[in-house]
């Protein structure tokens, strides 16, 4: 068995750990952040899967997020859908938003593409607001409390934290189905050179909006974990920089991982608290000197660099720098 399946397996065993005996060293207040971060971590695995895995950029993914929310919150406030009901729609309702948003980058590479990307997500707050007698506009939705099951009655924030792992682990698998089957492959082929690609025989008309429907997907299901984790929506939620964040995310815990994804969630709902509680009126500073510290160190992201550690760890741990064999 060869060290990176180990080091794959032992990461994944880890984070499954980490996972399970959270709820027993955390708050309710602490577990439901940890929810809301998790809703953050499917949108940037989307992310991750249209940027670092098909070399697209976009930056309207805090859009798809919004939209994935408001479908939620529309299907439960308006027409008494129950809450988890609601998800597969607002997951389908944002890959269909994210294939118009994909038409672009049929045509269009690198920043012309990120500017387009980022003016949808300028446009969405205002689109919101004069949409009013649908999203309530400036008002917002509320979204019914999820109740329960008995066994967890007296523990709303750990079933709130359960449901919301659920629909990871369920976007962790989409992508792994996706990166390991033919649409995965075409992907890397463009993204590593488009004209080899094509010459292969690779669709990239259709790669490129596959590439653009499943994250949308997974975005808008992350807005709609979102949505239930919070009990209300409004505008206010969706603002332009909410994309850059899930940017930020993606960068700062590793574009090519899926592991990556979730301490990139991680770091976008708990560091900037932390900043600001350490100084408030130097909050902003603190936060962007620890985006570059983090820059410098990790290039490849927090999952990268720990990724760097535990393979120095193997070669350490070997005589002779020799490999060993696993029976």
């Amino acid at each position: 068995m060869s060290n990176s399946v180990l080091r794959s397996a032992a990461t994944m065993v880890g984070f499954v750990l980490v996972a399970a005996l959270l709820p027993a060293f955390l708050s309710g207040f602490q577990l439901q952040q940890v929810s809301v971060a998790i809703s953050y971590a499917i949108a940037i695995l989307g992310l991750n899967l249209l940027m670092g895995f098909a070399g697209q950029i976009c930056l309207a993914q805090g859009t798809l997020f919004g939209i994935g929310a408001y479908v939620t919150a529309i299907l439960n406030a308006t027409y008494g859908v129950h809450p988890l009901a609601t998800l597969p729609a607002a997951a389908a309702v944002a890959a269909l938003a994210g294939l118009v948003v994909g038409l672009p980058a049929l045509r269009l590479q690198g920043l012309q593409l990120a500017i387009i990307t980022f003016g949808v997500a300028a446009a969405f707050p205002q689109l919101l607001l004069k949409l009013g007698s649908w999203t309530g506009g400036v008002s917002g939705l509320p979204i019914d409390s999820l109740e329960p099951p008995a066994f967890l009655a007296d523990n709303s924030e750990l079933w709130l934290y359960l449901v919301s792992l659920g629909c990871a682990c369920v976007a962790a698998m989409i992508v792994r189905l996706v990166l390991a089957g033919d649409v995965g492959r075409a992907l890397h082929a463009q993204r590593d050179s488009s004209q080899i690609a094509e010459a292969l025989g690779v669709n990239l008309t259709k790669t490129k909006l596959w590439a653009f429907a499943i994250s949308s997907a997974l975005a808008g299901l992350g807005g709609g974990v979102f949505a239930i984790l919070n009990g209300f929506i409004s505008p206010q939620s969706f603002l332009a920089p909410l994309s850059i964040t899930i940017v930020i995310g993606s960068i700062v815990g590793g574009s090519t991982s899926t592991i990556g994804a979730f301490l990139g969630g991680l770091f976008i709902t708990f560091v900037p608290t932390w900043t600001s509680n350490i100084n408030l009126a130097l909050g902003n500073v603190i936060y962007a000197l620890a985006l570059i510290g983090i820059m410098l160190l990790a290039r490849g992201g927090v999952a990268g660099l720990l990724e760097r550690f535990a393979a120095a760890l193997t070669r350490r741990s070997k005589p002779n720098g020799k490999a060993t064999s696993i029976s």
